[in-house]
């Protein structure tokens, strides 16, 4: 925050106003920076601003034809991952690129039109403080883009004490996760719109922190057939931040409950009873949630990791970095 309302500040309002002047954005990312680009895309498209996220591998083999007219916003934590490197020689120039990382000196801020620089201490493996980060500057961006950047920065700097006062909590709490989670049993991470990005973090955390499948879904989609797999077995995180579908959120957690199935409800508590118990975040937009409710999805893998006997925070196949498409080089 005091980088972006500082020293950023003029690449934040350069990077916005090439978004503005474009017809459309699209934004690109893989792993958690595709993750963290989808409350972005919902803020710009809830706003009127035509916005499309595309992970960079997809786009450069089969779209790298389409969006001409389109300012690309590159999200990447190194700057160096493959696919990025690979559609941003194809680019070659042709079309503006918002070049968003966490490394000033790496391939895609040297090759953008415009660079945000993240501003974030490193992260080890794991992206977990970079993600942050992250949403941090991609919520600034989209604000500053609908000319709303004073009101994006009081309204973050509002949430940052109780985000502080949630990571101690989460810690404090951490054993509260061993009568939920089950070593041998997948977790379904479930949300709508900004918290969509939220539910692929959480499983993506699950999978790189834990070694355990999770499936991240959008809740409506959960409910078109996979709600057949709920059973006694059955573990879910539903995300219901304030806003258009929360009630609707609430409804699938009901039913889950209804089914057999386990559910933790992650957001402000409801005033009246709910069907599932709450993993309490601050209340905040919907937009903006994101930053909050990850803080317990991760704390649920590192959690599950303990339970599994996994240490935390080191991958056992993935590089930080990657930079082969092909073969993965530990």
């Amino acid at each position: 925050m005091q980088y972006q309302t500082g020293a950023g500040r003029v690449s934040l309002f350069e990077a916005a106003r090439l978004i503005r002047a474009a017809p459309r954005a699209v934004i690109i990312g893989m792993g958690a920076s595709l993750n963290a680009s989808i409350p972005f895309e919902n803020l710009l498209c809830a706003n009127g601003k035509d916005a499309l996220v595309v992970e960079a591998g997809e786009l450069f083999h089969y779209r790298g034809s389409v969006y001409q007219e389109a300012v690309f916003v590159v999200v990447s934590r190194s700057g160096e991952s493959v696919e990025i490197a690979r559609w941003l020689a194809a680019n070659a120039g042709r079309a503006p690129v918002i070049g968003v990382t966490n490394v000033p000196d790496s391939t895609l801020a040297r090759q953008a039109t415009v660079v945000l620089d993240v501003h974030s201490l490193l992260d080890e493996m794991v992206a977990i403080q970079t993600y942050s980060a992250t949403l941090v500057t991609l919520y600034l961006l989209g604000m500053t883009t609908l000319n709303r950047f004073d009101d994006g920065c009081r309204e973050v700097e509002a949430l940052l004490p109780e985000f502080a006062q949630l990571i101690v909590a989460s810690l404090t709490a951490l054993h509260d996760w061993d009568n939920f989670l089950e070593p041998q049993t997948p977790v379904y991470t479930l949300g709508r719109g900004p918290s969509f990005g939220s539910a692929l973090q959480g499983a993506l955390l699950f999978g790189e922190v834990a070694k355990s499948p999770a499936v991240g879904m959008p809740v409506a989609s959960f409910r078109h057939g996979p709600i057949e797999v709920v059973d006694h077995c059955f573990k879910a995180l539903l995300l219901a931040p304030h806003g258009p579908t929360r009630l609707l959120n609430l409804a699938l957690a009901a039913d889950i409950v209804r089914f057999g199935g386990s559910v933790r409800l992650i957001g402000p508590p409801a005033d009246q009873r709910t069907a599932a118990p709450w993993i309490a975040t601050p209340r905040c937009s919907d937009m903006l949630a994101p930053l909050v409710e990850v803080v317990p999805l991760q704390l649920a893998a590192m959690r599950l990791a303990e339970l599994r006997g996994i240490p935390v925070g080191r991958f056992r196949f993935t590089p930080q970095v990657t930079v082969d498409e092909g073969t993965i080089t530990t």
